[in-house]
């Protein structure tokens, strides 16, 4: 485990955004916070990384690990060209190849103890610079740079010079070739064509750290990610796949929510205003689902947000009780019980 989030909780004011969210990134792990805007998703990246407090919780990151994060409209602001800045990554390397040269040039006026000194030295420089990357890094460089969409001609632009959507692509190249173990990208693609969003995914799917997302980009999700975060309802619900499985999952679980509501028989009013209620109708996710699923479409299901009902306490007091006390049946139209029949009425409507 590389990351562990306990029980953070965060709120403007009146608004509680974050409540008791608990989750864990494990090493090497691809994950993804989803949810509707406002859920909180870049709040808690922001507290992962220091940036903001929480007003209760704690956040861990396992010892001896790095992290690096890219915000929304990340800039970078430096003389450098964008070649100087990506290569300023690499100091330790630089000074590294510099003393070896010192180490190689001494080594011709040199002889006997002082001369075998010298090529000690030489041997641990050299080896320190091979197991840095020192052979590959000036091309690894330059293979990130291409990859987010500058080109040869480009490389020695001042970065002041740039607009805002370029700077945040070489805020993106400095982070990638940080290599830290634990990556966190807040919307990564806004500012990448097709072909350098294509470039991004491979990369991280080939990355050896971990990494964490938050973008509306549900097909990079698809490719990139094996876990998904949902925080619409202001705490953590975890699905074990990418976005489409996601979305499909968590319809899947309302219908099953809604069944158990209306097999134990909950009164058709309060259980009809809780049903409207549910955060995921107004979630953005579903929305490119619904022609192809005839689950959501034959229930006739429609998004809709109104206000959190007083009964929604109460109704989910009665989901504990059936979860712990009944056997779950699954959903049917046909259902001769009172809470069939008012589920039946509730398509009906």
């Amino acid at each position: 485990m590389i990351l562990s989030c306990q029980n953070i909780s965060k709120a403007f004011v009146e608004n509680q955004v974050l409540k008791n969210v608990s989750f864990h990134i494990e090493d090497h792990e691809k994950a993804a916070i989803v949810g509707i805007n406002g859920a909180g998703k870049t709040t808690l990246l922001r507290i992962i990384v220091g940036e903001m407090t929480p007003d209760d919780g704690q956040v861990v990151l396992a010892r001896d690990k790095t992290l690096g994060y890219l915000a929304q409209n990340s800039t970078v602001d430096t003389s450098h060209t964008i070649y100087e800045e990506l290569l300023s990554v690499k100091a330790d390397l630089l000074r590294l190849e510099e003393k070896i040269r010192e180490c190689e040039n001494n080594m011709k006026h040199a002889d006997g103890d002082a001369l075998e000194d010298l090529m000690k030295q030489d041997t641990s420089l050299t080896h320190a610079f091979e197991t840095g990357g020192g052979y590959l890094y000036r091309s690894e460089l330059v293979g990130v740079l291409k990859g987010l969409g500058f080109t040869e001609d480009e490389f020695s632009k001042p970065v002041a010079t740039l607009s805002g959507g370029q700077k945040t692509r070489v805020a993106l190249g400095r982070l990638l070739l940080q290599n830290p173990d634990l990556i966190i990208l807040d919307e990564p693609t806004n500012h990448l064509d097709m072909t350098s969003i294509a470039w991004l995914e491979t990369y991280l799917l080939n990355y050896k750290g971990a990494v964490l997302i938050v973008s509306h980009d549900r097909y990079f999700l698809d490719r990139v990610v094996q876990r998904s975060i949902d925080f619409t309802s202001g705490q953590a619900e975890f699905y074990s796949g990418n976005y489409s499985f996601y979305a499909v999952e968590k319809e899947r679980r309302y219908l099953q929510n809604r069944e158990i509501l209306c097999t134990f028989g909950a009164p058709f009013g309060k259980m009809q205003e809780w049903l409207n209620w549910p955060a995921w109708k107004a979630s953005k996710p579903l929305k490119g689902f619904r022609g192809s699923n005839p689950l959501l479409s034959a229930r006739g299901v429609k998004h809709a947000s109104p206000a959190k009902p007083k009964s929604a306490e109460i109704i989910c007091g009665l989901f504990h009780f059936r979860r712990q006390h009944l056997p779950f049946t699954p959903f049917r139209s046909d259902v001769s019980s009172n809470g069939g029949a008012s589920c039946a009425a509730a398509d009906a409507r």
